[in-house]
C-alpha cells in the first residue's frame, strides 16, 4: 500500500508538471507575435528595420534661412520648392468660382485646420467685382462710402495678430523666380540646377505660425479684427477646387457701442466673407517618413480578425530641420483610425481633429469622419529617426518597432496611401509578406494591387502632389 501510494503521489506530481507547462499563459507580446505570423504567413527576419532610418535634417540658420537656400519666412521662395510642395497658381477661372461663391453664400460657418506650416496665395480683393447683393462698400454715420479692402491694412494669421508678409489693403504682392520644384532629367547626369522648375505667384508661406484664426488690422478704426473670417473648403465650392482650403474675410469697423462719440467708425459686418478671399494650403515637407501604427497590442489576441490589420490607427509624416540651435520634428498628421486614446509626440490626435476618441478619422469607417485636412505641429527633438517620435496607446503602452520583431509600427515613403478600415494591408501591399520574411524588397509599398481598399478621400492633386 505503501508504494501504491509513493508512485500515485510521483505520478500526480508528473501529471502536475506536465499540467502547468501546458496552461502557462502567453505574454501579450507572445500572442502579438503569434497573429502578426499569421498574418505574413511565417516568421520575421531577424534583418528586418520596419523601413526607420536616420534623415539628415533640413538646416536653417537663426535667421530663418535654408542652409544652401532661402526660407518661406525671408519672404523670397527661390528655394520653397526643394523641401517643401509649393502649390501652384490658381487659374482665373478657379478664382472667379471661388469669389462667386463667397459672393452668394451670407452667414456661413465654416471648418478649423490646425496647421504651423502653410502657404497663403491671393484669391481676390474685396470691390473690384463687387456684386449688388454683395456690394464691399460700407457706409459710415457721414454717408461717406468705404471699400472695405482698402481699410484691411495687413492680413495676419493667429491669436498673437502675425502679420503674413506681402499680403496688405486686400492684396498679396507677387512674388517672381518662386522655386516649385525640379522637372525629370532630360538626359543622364543633367545638373540638377538646370532642372530646376520657376515661376511667379500671389503667394507667402508662414512657418511656425497658427491657423487658428486669421484677421486683419483696419486702419479706418485703428482696430485688430480676429473674428471676422471663416475657412471654406473647395469641395464645398466647385469641383474645379476640391481638396483646396480658402479664407474669407468680413470687413468691419468699431460697432457703435466701442465707437463712441465718433460714429463715423461705427460699421458692422455684412455677412459676407468676400471683403478679402485667400487660399490656405498645407506645408507638406519633402522627403520626410510616413509611419503607419497599429494599436492591436492593446486588445485581446486570442481571436485576431484578418481585417484587424489594417496598421492606419495613426497615420502621420515626420520631417526633421535644424532653426538655428534648436532641432524640431515636424508632424503632419493625416489619420486617427482607432478608437482608444492615443497619442503621437504626447499629442491625442483625435484632439488634433477636433474630435471625440471615439471616431475613426480619415479611414472611410463606418460611422467615422472623412476628407479633414490633416494637422501639421512641430515638437523639439534630440533625434533624427521617425522611430524615435513616441505613439502610446492609452497613454501607458508605447508601440515598438524592434528589429526583427513583430511591429506594432513602420515606415514608407512620404506619399503612400494607407488602408481603408478593415482592409487588411496586405490585400493591397501584396510584397508586405515577402519583405517580412526576407527583408526584400525594402520598397514594398511601391507594388498596389487593390487601389480600392487604399485611402483616397483627402489626397487631392489640387491640394498637393501625393
Amino acid at each position: 500500500m505503501k508504494k501504491l501510494f509513493l508512485m500515485g503521489f510521483v505520478a500526480l506530481g508528473l501529471a502536475s508538471c506536465v499540467s502547468d507547462k501546458e496552461v502557462a499563459p502567453q505574454t501579450q507580446d507572445q500572442k502579438y507575435e503569434k497573429a502578426f505570423e499569421a498574418l505574413v504567413g511565417g516568421q520575421v527576419n531577424p534583418n528586418v528595420n520596419w523601413g526607420f532610418n536616420d534623415q539628415t535634417p533640413l538646416q536653417f540658420d537663426a535667421d530663418g534661412k535654408l542652409i544652401g537656400g532661402v526660407r518661406g519666412s525671408d519672404d523670397n521662395g527661390t528655394e520653397w520648392g526643394k523641401y517643401v510642395e509649393v502649390p501652384e497658381p490658381l487659374t482665373d477661372a478657379q478664382k472667379e468660382v471661388v469669389r462667386d461663391w463667397f459672393q452668394t453664400h451670407r452667414y456661413v460657418e465654416g471648418v478649423a485646420v490646425n496647421w504651423s506650416d502653410f502657404f497663403v496665395q491671393q484669391v481676390y480683393k474685396g470691390g473690384d467685382h463687387p456684386t449688388a447683393d454683395c456690394p464691399e462698400k460700407y457706409e459710415a454715420e457721414d454717408g461717406n462710402l468705404y471699400t472695405g479692402s482698402n481699410q484691411m491694412d495687413k492680413l495676419t494669421c493667429g491669436t498673437n495678430s502675425e502679420h503674413i508678409n506681402n499680403f496688405n489693403n486686400g492684396y498679396g504682392s507677387n512674388k517672381p523666380n518662386i522655386c516649385y520644384g525640379y522637372r525629370p532629367a532630360a538626359y543622364e547626369n543633367e545638373d540638377l540646377n538646370n532642372r530646376v522648375v520657376r515661376g511667379e505667384d500671389n503667394i507667402n508661406f508662414k512657418v511656425n505660425a497658427s491657423t487658428e484664426c486669421f484677421g486683419y488690422y483696419n486702419s479706418a478704426s485703428s482696430q485688430q479684427r480676429n473674428d471676422k473670417f471663416v475657412i471654406i473648403p473647395g469641395d464645398w465650392i466647385d469641383e474645379s477646387v476640391a481638396g483646396m482650403w480658402f479664407v474669407g474675410l468680413d470687413f468691419e469697423g468699431k460697432l457703435k457701442t466701442e465707437a463712441g462719440a465718433n460714429l463715423n467708425q461705427a460699421i458692422t459686418a455684412d455677412g459676407y466673407y468676400s471683403d478679402w478671399i485667400v487660399r490656405i494650403t498645407p506645408g507638406l515637407y519633402k522627403d520626410a517618413d510616413r509611419v503607419f501604427a497599429e494599436d492591436l497590442i492593446d486588445s485581446s489576441l486570442e481571436k485576431v480578425d484578418v481585417s484587424d490589420w489594417d496598421f492606419n490607427d495613426a497615420v502621420f509624416d515626420v520631417r526633421f530641420v535644424w532653426e538655428g540651435s534648436d532641432k524640431y520634428a515636424l508632424i503632419t498628421l493625416w489619420a486617427a483610425g482607432g478608437t482608444k486614446d492615443l497619442t503621437v509626440a504626447g499629442k491625442e490626435v483625435h484632439e488634433l481633429f477636433g474630435k471625440s476618441t471615439g471616431t475613426m478619422i480619415n479611414t472611410n469607417a463606418n460611422g467615422g469622419v472623412d476628407g479633414l485636412a490633416p494637422v501639421i505641429f512641430r515638437v523639439k527633438t534630440d533625434a533624427t529617426n521617425a522611430i524615435n517620435i513616441p505613439v502610446k496607446v492609452n497613454r501607458t503602452i508605447e508601440l515598438e518597432a524592434i528589429t526583427g520583431e513583430a511591429t506594432q509600427k513602420m515606415a514608407v515613403a512620404y506619399g503612400t496611401k494607407w488602408m481603408k478600415e478593415r482592409k487588411i494591408i496586405t490585400g493591397s501591399y501584396t510584397e508586405f509578406q515577402k519583405y517580412v520574411r526576407t527583408d526584400n524588397p525594402k520598397d514594398w509599398y511601391k507594388t498596389v494591387t487593390n487601389e480600392g481598399d487604399l485611402y483616397t478621400s483627402n489626397i487631392s492633386v489640387w491640394k498637393y502632389k501625393n
